[in-house]
C-alpha cells in the first residue's frame, strides 16, 4: 500500500526552501536599492535583519514542513493498517528459491 500525501518527494520540501532563501538573497538588495527599508544607516540594518531571517524562514520552515508531513504519512498509513488488522492478510510467497550458500558450512 502507498500512501502520498504530497506533490513533493520528502526532500522536495527542503529544497523549496532552499530555493524561497536563494530568493531572498536576490530579493534584499533589490528592495534596498528601491528605499524599502528607508534611508541612511538604519537601512542597512533593516535589510540585514530582513535578509537573514528570510533566509532561516526559508531553509527552517521548508525542511519543517517535510519533516511534518513524513511523520504524518507515516501515521496515517499505520492507522490504515489498525482498520484493516480485521481482514487476513493475503503473503505472497517467495519470488524464487532461496539460493544455496557461497561457502560450505564450517567444522
Amino acid at each position: 500500500m502507498s500512501v502520498r500525501f504530497t506533490w513533493l518527494r520528502p526532500g522536495g520540501w527542503g529544497r523549496l526552501g532552499v530555493v524561497v532563501a536563494v530568493g531572498i538573497l536576490f530579493l534584499t538588495p533589490m528592495l534596498w536599492a528601491l528605499g524599502a527599508f528607508g534611508d541612511g544607516d538604519d537601512a542597512i540594518r533593516r535589510a540585514l535583519i530582513f535578509l537573514f531571517a528570510g533566509l532561516w524562514f526559508g531553509v527552517g520552515v521548508g525542511y519543517s514542513i517535510g519533516w511534518a508531513l513524513h511523520g504524518f504519512v507515516i501515521r496515517s498509513r499505520d492507522h490504515d493498517e489498525d482498520e484493516e488488522a480485521g481482514r487476513p492478510a493475503a503473503r505472497p510467497g517467495p519470488s524464487s528459491p532461496p539460493r544455496p550458500a557461497a561457502h560450505p558450512p564450517g567444522r
